[in-house]
């Protein structure tokens, strides 16, 4: 009870440590900003393949694998992200550190639930340029920060002893901040706009998870996940202000009556997401599965904030990843009992800058360490390319390195004996 009253505390202290920003791309600059979330430690370093399940291991993006969690966990991932952007003329390095989430699920018999928090999207980018003339220097700044947050609860039933049913609800609230400003050369004070929407809202996923025994040594699994459309509510406010480039003290403050024009209040969409993945292993051995992500997003609109050289397309995504492990019952030989996982991602992103298309492809691999009972840590790295570096995009290299914490207990067990 006592670790369970960390986690709770935990859980929401950090609703605050998550308004931080988990993302340096310009690319965020599109729709609700960059995605964040891509499950557990455990999952993401098999390139984010969610068609897995065990009895010691929540997956946080398939609600029907809680129906067959057979220990209480709590778990908690971190990561640190080193994005090296690199144009036709230029590169940057920018490093970022974070918590991914922190999440308790419990099996309670003939259910199991669960319910945590996490980063679903984060906005952070600032691009420069410089417009020249005969006179003087135009410089013009487009600068995006916030995100979405997302407090879940999940509930996972089984309803054979191969099958089970599961669905999460979640609440997403945040902001999203955009801002553009030009100034002149040889002229202390420039012109702001900021843009500025609060954003909260519910939705709702379902899956299914499917587990066959095969000759008490193998086992097939399938799933199915579905989180339909949903429009959340978007409170927006903008401002006109001047601010000193050489003190950054803002003045002349302007706010502008939205109500007129109807952007004080709108919707955003969620865009629909469907994931379906099927996979076989060997017992405690090895594993291997593919998984098809598809998020609805080509009818995505944003009233209050658009973009004229930004277009959206349905996403796609093509996961095959995996784990062995060489001796689970080995008492000698401690690297013997550790997951070694892989994963390979390839993903047509959604955004569409100048009716170019953005895609990324990316690896993964980890190691599940294990701890005293059934309690592991897992860490690992992902290596992601994505756009390009000419016709005047961006090309990103990133690399992540993510520790999860898995701390495992026994719950509502019967006591047979007095």
């Amino acid at each position: 009870m006592i670790r369970l009253g960390v986690f709770v505390l935990l859980f929401f202290v950090n609703a605050n440590i998550f308004a931080q920003n988990t993302a340096a791309s310009p690319y965020s600059a599109s729709g609700i900003g960059e995605r964040t979330f891509n499950g557990t430690q455990a999952t993401r370093h098999m390139g984010g393949l969610d068609v897995f399940t065990d009895s010691i291991h929540a997956n946080l993006n398939n609600p029907a694998s809680y129906g067959f969690l057979k220990v209480t966990t709590y778990s908690v991932g971190v990561n640190y992200t080193n994005n090296y952007l690199a144009s036709s003329t230029e590169s940057q390095n920018t490093d970022l550190a974070s918590l991914d989430y922190i999440a308790v699920s419990i099996p309670a018999g003939k259910f199991s639930f669960g319910f945590g928090i996490l980063p679903l999207s984060s906005v952070g980018y600032r691009i420069e340029s410089v417009n020249e003339n005969l006179d003087s220097k135009t410089f013009n700044r487009y600068e995006g920060s916030g995100g979405l947050n997302q407090t879940y609860f999940s509930v996972g039933l089984p309803v054979t002893s191969f099958l089970a049913i599961g669905s999460t609800v979640n609440y997403n609230f945040g902001s999203l901040i955009y801002e553009t400003g030009q100034f002149v050369d040889g002229v202390d004070n420039g012109a702001f706009l900021s843009s500025d929407s609060s954003v909260s809202g519910f939705n709702i996923q379902f899956s299914t998870q499917i587990r066959i025994p095969i000759k008490n040594k193998y086992t097939f699994q399938a799933m199915y996940s579905y989180q339909p459309k949903v429009y959340l509510d978007s409170r927006n406010s903008r401002i006109f202000f001047t601010q000193s480039l050489s003190t950054e003290n803002i003045t002349d403050i302007v706010e502008i009556n939205l109500a007129s024009s109807d952007l004080d209040q709108t919707n955003l969409d969620l865009s629909a997401i469907n994931r379906i993945g099927i996979g076989f292993g060997k017992n405690k051995k090895w594993f291997i599965g593919v998984q098809h992500n598809l998020v609805k997003s080509s009818n995505f609109e944003n009233k209050f904030f658009e973009r004229q050289n930004i277009s959206y397309r349905d996403a796609k995504k093509w996961i095959v990843g995996g784990y062995f492990i060489p001796n689970y019952t080995s008492f000698s030989n401690f690297w013997s009992r550790v997951v070694y996982r892989f994963g390979l991602l390839n993903e047509q992103m959604s955004t569409l800058i100048n009716n170019i298309p953005l895609s990324q492809t990316g690896i993964s691999f980890g190691l599940g360490l294990p701890l005293k009972g059934l309690s592991n840590i897992n860490v690992g790295l992902e290596i992601i390319k994505r756009g390009q570096r000419d016709l005047g995009l961006i090309q990103e290299n990133i690399i992540a390195f993510r520790v999860g914490m898995s701390l495992n207990d026994i719950w509502f067990i019967k006591r047979k004996y007095n």
